[in-house]
């Protein structure tokens, strides 16, 4: 399942009614508050040297970034890119994928991933570091470590949510002088791997209208961008239900969501 919308959009809050218990996954700083208004059991893997549940925030060292201050040659650059991937590897990918695998083993029902960009980004780099590349069997082995996350959970019978965010839609357009330029649209789009929308069950947007007066609460609502099962829904903007409730109307084959 995919959930994208603005920030404060109650996307990480319906992700946590999904079925317990469920792991959480979060590569930024932030939702603990949300996470503790959270009702059943979800599961945060600790990190052993900050005794705190792990967040996945990579730092990554100055020495790997990309110079900006100075010229590389292409060997040195290689060299550079090498060990950027080498080091989110090994302090991105394997810790977050073993505990995925873990939460799978220890019989999790859904596995939160928040946001799944970041996932994506990460994996992406863990191959072949920030620089751009034409290699296409670097881009395949990326992609299918991506691929292979998400298939472990069609495997296992879990529900797997990647939430993430939307970020305004560009176009193009002839100026005065027929050059082309660019400009914001008042349409959105979502970010992240571009083909997880195809990977997945049934997709959504969040919004929030704000509250019109002091005693009014704000809306929160769910809108179907994809649904695999029933494809008549699409475009459908429901109330934000629970995930149980939506899932049964959307995909009612599964007999139990809860």
């Amino acid at each position: 399942i995919q959930v994208s919308g603005l920030e404060g959009t109650g996307k990480t809050s319906w992700a946590l009614t999904a079925p317990k218990p469920l792991l959480y996954q979060g590569t930024d700083f932030g939702a603990d508050g949300v996470i503790q208004k959270a009702e059943g059991q979800i599961l945060r893997p600790i990190d052993k040297a900050t005794g705190k549940p792990r967040e996945y925030k990579l730092e990554i060292p100055h020495a790997y970034r990309a110079f900006v201050e100075k010229k590389e040659t292409t060997e040195e650059r290689r060299q550079r890119e090498g060990l950027l991937a080498n080091h989110i590897h090994e302090n991105f990918y394997k810790p977050f994928y073993n505990d995925y695998v873990a939460g799978i083993k220890a019989g999790v029902r859904s596995v939160v991933w928040d946001t799944a960009l970041e996932v994506w980004e990460n994996t992406r780099l863990s191959v072949y570091g920030r620089e751009a590349t034409n290699r296409d069997d670097l881009k395949a082995e990326a992609n299918a470590k991506f691929r292979e996350m998400v298939r472990l959970a069609n495997v296992h019978g879990i529900v797997l949510i990647m939430i993430n965010h939307l970020k305004p839609k560009w176009e193009s357009y002839y100026g005065p002088n027929g050059d082309i330029k660019w400009r914001v649209t008042s349409d959105y789009e979502q970010q992240g791997f571009d083909k997880a929308p195809f990977l997945v069950t049934a997709s959504v947007w969040t919004k929030m209208t704000p509250a019109l007066t002091s005693g009014e609460m704000p809306a929160f609502e769910l809108t179907v961008k994809k649904c695999r099962d029933n494809p008549q829904y699409v475009g459908t903007t429901f109330p934000a239900l629970p995930f149980d409730e939506l899932m049964s109307i959307l995909i009612p084959t599964v007999e139990n969501w809860g």
